[in-house]
């Protein structure tokens, strides 16, 4: 159940994820153009935008299925609830897994910091709170 879990919660986040990744697209009009000056010769911007659109809710599912088997095993191991979740200490780490990813994004630069801010809140609430509350939904 708690891999299942992840799985859901790993397709909530892919689905937010492509959310901030296709405004970015959207927001920077010269985008296209960029990918396909990086790009080798033959490689379209458009089939790396593609590549994008489906490989990242089979990604964060996988991410989202291993959380879920990560979960399992804490809550095996430290069965205590807390934060309005049904496990302190994995949602104790996830917390801390979004504040590092803010971290980054601040030293990144400010031009992601609001997208940033807005995928690792909700990484947090999915992975933090969502995640155990559909694991011990039985």
């Amino acid at each position: 159940m708690d891999f299942l879990a992840g799985v859901v919660s790993g397709l909530v986040m892919g689905t937010v994820f492509l959310g901030v990744g296709i405004y970015v697209v959207f927001a920077n009009r010269d985008m296209y153009d960029r990918l396909s000056r990086a790009l080798p010769q033959g490689i379209s911007p458009a089939v790396v935008m593609l590549g994008f659109v489906m490989g990242m809710p089979p990604l964060w599912s996988l991410l989202g299925g291993i959380a879920g088997v990560l979960f399992w095993l804490i809550d095996n191991s430290f069965p205590n609830a807390g934060l309005g979740s049904s496990n302190l200490i994995f949602t104790i780490i996830i917390l801390c897994l979004a504040a590092l990813a803010i971290l980054v994004m601040l030293i990144a630069g400010r031009r992601i910091l609001r997208l940033g801010l807005i995928a690792s809140i909700s990484f947090a609430g999915v992975f933090g709170w969502l995640m155990p509350l559909l694991a011990n939904w039985r």
